[in-house]
Formats: C-alpha cells, sequence, structure tokens
C-alpha cells in the first residue's frame, strides 16, 4: 500500500474511532500532522490534549507544564483551522475583519475552559483512584467536537454567497429549532448571521447532538 493510501485510511480510522488516537506511534502522529489537512489538525490537537491530561493524572508534575501543553495545542489548532477552511469555504487570507476577532473570541474562550479543567483534574488527582484513560479521551474528544463547529463555521465563513441548505437525520435530538431549518436553503452569509449554521449553541437543543449539516446544490455535504 502506497504511503498516500495508508495515510488517507488512518485519517479516515481516526475520524471514525477517535480512541485508537492515543494507540498511534510517533511515527504515525507526525504523518497526521505533515499532511496539514482538517482531519490532521484535529487528530494532533486530539492526541496533545489525551496527552497532557493522562500524563498530568499518572504523573506528579506540576499543573503548569500540561496546562501550557494543551493550552497551546488548542491555539495552533484554532488558528489552523479557521485559516485552512476559510479558504476551503473558497476566502482569501488574511480572514476578513469579523472572522478574525470571532475566531479570537471563541480560542479566547476555549482557553478558559483549559483554566477550569486543569483546577477539576487537579482535584482528581489529590483524590486518587481516577480512571486517567477514561477522562483523557472524554476531554481529547470534547475538544475535538467543539473544533469541528468552528470548522464549519469558518467554512461557511468563506464561502459567502454559496447557498447551502439545512438536511440530516434527526438523529438523537431534534430541537423545535432544528425542526423549522429542516429545508431551509439560504446564503452562506446568511447562516452566519443568524448564527444558524448547524451545532450551534443558538439552537434550543444547544447542537451538542444534533446530526443537521448544511449541505450545497449539488447535494454535497458541506459543514461537518
Amino acid at each position: 500500500m502506497n504511503k498516500t493510501i495508508l495515510l488517507a485510511s488512518l485519517r479516515a480510522a481516526v475520524l471514525a474511532v477517535p480512541e485508537i488516537l492515543p494507540l498511534l506511534s510517533p511515527s504515525a502522529r507526525a504523518a497526521l500532522k505533515a499532511s496539514g489537512d482538517y482531519t490532521s489538525i484535529r487528530a494532533e490537537m486530539s492526541g496533545e490534549i489525551h496527552d497532557a491530561v493522562y500524563d498530568y493524572l499518572t504523573g506528579s508534575g506540576n499543573i503548569t507544564t500540561y496546562r501550557a501543553a494543551m493550552a497551546l495545542a488548542i491555539s495552533q489548532a484554532y488558528v489552523e483551522t479557521a485559516d485552512a477552511a476559510y479558504q476551503e469555504g473558497g476566502g482569501e487570507l488574511p480572514l476578513d475583519d469579523d472572522t478574525a476577532a470571532w475566531a479570537r473570541a471563541e480560542l479566547d474562550a476555549q482557553l478558559a475552559y483549559v483554566d477550569q479543567l486543569f483546577e477539576n483534574l487537579r482535584e482528581l488527582r489529590k483524590e486518587g483512584d481516577v480512571n486517567a484513560a477514561a477522562e483523557a479521551l472524554a476531554r481529547a474528544n470534547g475538544y475535538a467536537s467543539s473544533l469541528d463547529q468552528l470548522y464549519s463555521e469558518a467554512l461557511t465563513r468563506g464561502a459567502k454567497n454559496k447557498m447551502l441548505t439545512f438536511v440530516g437525520s434527526d438523529g438523537k435530538e431534534s430541537c423545535k429549532d432544528c425542526k423549522r431549518m429542516k429545508g431551509e436553503r439560504h446564503r452562506a452569509s446568511w447562516w452566519i448571521e443568524h448564527d444558524m449554521v448547524p451545532g450551534s449553541s443558538a439552537y434550543e437543543c444547544g447542537g451538542w447532538n444534533c446530526e443537521h449539516y448544511l449541505e450545497d446544490d449539488n447535494g454535497e455535504r458541506f459543514t461537518i
């Protein structure tokens, strides 16, 4: 199997089963990172978060080391994702002023969560008897999900006048807002203006279990 096919298979596996991230060898993680697409950015951030949480809970090192490592991983991923998705959507760098301000605010919010997370982890480590592997995986997956929403919105911001339609399975949860929006078709800028990119916390369901997405006029899935 050639390297291109192998890397594509690895990316697909990581997306389908995030639990394999901690099991990847350093060389496999490096290969994902070097490929530079969103899946690679996401996988790298998830792996770094997993390691920071797991190593802190199972070690005796200073909390600032692990907190800083996680904050750095998130910062790099948010900046890289905003740029990559905006361009993929059709925009040109640098980000427009409104998108740049939005991306900065999203990153700042995530960094604030990191501070609180490690305060909680400090207490867990004091108590002992914590399932470090499960805790690390849950945090890695949770932050990856938030990065997915950043990607979807940055992608939509870059698309500007592209026509997009709200579609998808009702899945685990479908609120009155989701039901109301099914089949709605608007320009990408409209979805941004109204904060209605699927997965947004503006929806009654909060977007956490939402399986809806935007598709283009060719029936191709646009957002995650």
